[in-house]
């Protein structure tokens, strides 16, 4: 099990290699970063967040301040985060929920103009679920039908 206090949220730069595989089982419900990367890496709205555990790339994820996030939150200051994932070497020792509790503080030091993170978890995903609320999103209440299924809409104060 690897500690909340050894997971950290960095900015994606580059010089830094996030690529791995998932198992279909989650390929259903999120891309893989190498190609998250290359669609969104020079849109400035995207913004490519890389999990660490330790000085090991663990995971990633996207905070969208697109359009987008109208779907999810009516709150002007809400970011969506979109493609989470960590990497199957990682999985099943804390890096999701550890990631997840990191979120705040980042979001303060990064993007302090926000004061809300939201995202949609599909309805059938009941693992991300799960992490979800156990880290501090709740549900809203909202439910949209996007091209893999029902999501469940859920949202993080920033405080």
């Amino acid at each position: 099990m690897i500690h909340k206090k050894d997971v950290s949220l960095r900015a994606y730069t580059s010089k830094v290699s996030v690529k791995y595989d998932l198992p279909s089982d989650q390929l259903q419900f999120t891309g893989l970063p190498q190609d998250i990367i290359q669609r969104d890496a020079e849109n400035p709205l995207k913004h490519l967040v890389v999990i660490h555990a330790g000085d090991e790339v663990a995971g990633f994820f996207e905070l969208d301040e697109s359009e987008d996030r109208k779907l999810y939150s009516n709150n002007p200051k809400a970011m969506l985060l979109r493609a989470y994932s960590v990497n199957p070497k990682f999985q099943g020792r804390g890096i999701a929920t550890g990631s997840i509790y990191a979120l705040p503080k980042f979001i303060k030091e990064e993007y302090p103009a926000f004061n809300e993170v939201v995202l949609g978890v599909n309805a059938n995903n009941i693992a991300a679920q799960h992490v979800y609320k156990r880290a501090g999103f709740e549900d809203t209440g909202r439910r949209l039908m996007r091209p893999k299924g029902e999501q469940i809409v859920m949202c993080m104060r920033i405080d």
